[in-house]
């Protein structure tokens, strides 16, 4: 059964919005009486907190109907499991979309920026404030023009019910200069008593720290010019070599990495983990072949991430993953399936098949991190972009970060690091075993899906910029513009149905390139390296 959390989602549309609300998850008492929505005066930071959350939609309805149901299946991390869900063969279901995506980025997150932007002119004191917001904005509107291609941007979060659609190659360069603006703001006067820090669970990501929200700035902005690489090299080029030059530098180990807090107070947990008892997605075979089959060794990781089958022993386990867009008359050809029940969720299960009640793991939701910095910075080697260092020693860096980062968590008895330098050195995950710049691209975008894992929105997106990993065609598709059986995948989410009808830039023949919308249509950046 879905999550039935939907009443934070109706709140979304009113302006009386209380904070209380909004930081459910965090225990930040502070805010518990302020109105986000309702303030054009006073303290923008307990404004944070909020977009925070339903910006990388931590509550469990937004990220299943969002990441879960989509993003995740068309990163083949996971596969649906049951009969009555079948978004993985390619359906819409507008309100999932609506709900997991659209509204938190629009009513949410944008709106909310909009406001602060207004807010500040009156109060510049709050400027550093507003800075990190605009970084975390920029994420966000990334993530919505990566999913949706052309979408409203320069004109949204005002109330315009038809603001025009911006081309996904103007809000590229407008995510650049917001990214360059501030950390240029933030690099002249985050020491500047004049100016407001953040109190006290306001900022669930780095609590403030200034210096760590430029390095964020500067790293997404490497991850936004290497997604140009091949649509527009120039700009990419340009881009990676002044976010690796920028005052403050990208991440330089797991210490820089950005998440958003989630303290698993009442009923709130990582919610990737919280939907997962339900037993409605699982492994899917892609995920069991890459951490199976890469290396000699079986990849460290996944007895991190999932555990073994039910129908397993401990003695005896098995991982097994199941084939995405399976129809349902299929389904039961697959008994054994291994969900996320690792050693970073459930430590009992692996070594005792002990399955903990308690589903409030304290995990942030992803927003970067080193690992894929260093991939990124591999990559950018690889291109000769200045700056970037050695492209084999930033790829063994990146899997090793990856490793740290994921045990960072766990208990020392439950892991073992004894298999990590044969992984890295053997098999097709050792550099030496590809030759040539794309043989070498193959393995860097195999290891950052791995290593941002479980961020489908930045694997999907990869995966339709490169080609890579090689992911496993679906059994079905019930989108008749897409052509499972010739190997085709989905390209984008189509707009959601209120935009549609209610915004006449919608329906416009010239949207993404001349394609229009649809799930068969490519973005900018998607230059059709697959199907």
């Amino acid at each position: 059964m879905i999550y039935m959390k939907k009443n934070i989602l109706k709140a979304f549309g009113l302006l009386a919005f209380t904070a209380g609300m909004a930081v459910g998850c965090t225990d930040d008492f502070d805010s518990m009486n302020k109105n986000p929505m309702g303030i054009t005066e006073g303290d923008p930071g307990y404004i944070m907190s909020y977009i925070q959350e339903v910006g990388t939609r931590i509550d469990a309805w937004p990220y299943q109907v969002g990441d879960n149901l989509h993003t995740n299946l068309y990163a083949q991390y996971f596969a649906n499991s049951v009969a009555h869900f079948n978004s993985d063969s390619y359906t819409y279901n507008n309100a999932w979309v609506n709900d997991g995506f659209w509204i938190p980025y629009y009513a949410g997150v944008l709106k909310h920026l909009r406001k602060v932007e207004e807010m500040v002119i009156k109060s510049p004191e709050y400027d550093n404030i507003y800075q990190t917001m605009r970084i975390f904005a920029a994420s966000c509107t990334a993530q919505i023009t990566d999913m949706f291609g052309d979408v409203p941007y320069s004109e949204a979060g005002t109330g315009n019910s038809a603001a025009k659609f911006d081309s996904q190659q103007s809000i590229y360069a407008s995510l650049f200069k917001e990214l360059t603006d501030a950390v240029n703001a933030l690099n002249a006067h985050k020491d500047d008593n004049a100016y407001v820090d953040f109190k006290k669970n306001q900022d669930l990501v780095y609590d403030g720290d200034f210096e760590k929200w430029i390095k964020l700035a500067n790293s997404l902005r490497l991850r936004l010019a290497m997604r140009l690489s091949f649509v527009d090299p120039a700009t990419s080029k340009r881009e990676a070599e002044a976010a690796l030059a920028a005052p403050g530098g990208v991440f330089a180990n797991n210490a820089d990495n950005a998440g958003v807090f989630i303290s698993g107070a009442g009923s709130c947990g990582w919610p990737l983990f919280q939907i997962s008892g339900w037993g409605e997605f699982c492994m899917s075979k892609t995920m069991e072949d890459i951490l199976k089959k890469l290396s000699t060794v079986a990849d460290p990781r996944m007895t991190l991430w999932f555990g073994h089958t039910e129908t397993s022993t401990v003695d005896e386990p098995v991982y097994a993953g199941i084939p995405n867009g399976l129809p349902a008359s299929e389904l039961g050809q697959y008994p054994d399936r291994s969900y996320v029940w690792g050693a970073m969720t459930m430590p009992n299960w692996n070594t005792e098949h002990n399955k903990e009640g308690n589903f409030k793991v304290l995990i942030r939701q992803r927003i970067m991190n080193y690992a894929e910095v260093c991939l990124l910075k591999a990559e950018a080697a690889l291109r000769n972009y200045a700056g970037a260092g050695n492209a084999e020693q930033n790829y063994l860096a990146g899997i090793q970060a990856s490793f740290d980062a994921e045990r960072s968590t766990v208990d020392k008895d439950l892991y073992s690091t004894e298999e990590d330098e044969a992984y890295k050195t053997t098999g097709s995950v050792a550099w030496s075993s590809a030759s040539d710049f794309e043989g070498h691209l193959k393995q860097i975008i195999t290891q950052k899906w791995l290593a941002v894992y479980p961020n489908g929105v930045e694997a999907w997106s990869e995966f339709r910029r490169t080609g890579y990993p090689v992911l496993n065609p679906v059994k079905q598709s019930l989108e008749p513009k897409i052509k499972a059986e010739n190997g085709e995948f989905i390209k984008k989410l189509r707009y959601v149905d209120d935009e549609l009808r209610e915004n006449p830039n919608a329906t416009s023949s010239a949207l993404n390139q001349g394609k229009g919308d649809g799930l068969h249509v490519r973005v900018w950046w998607d230059t059709g390296r697959y199907k």
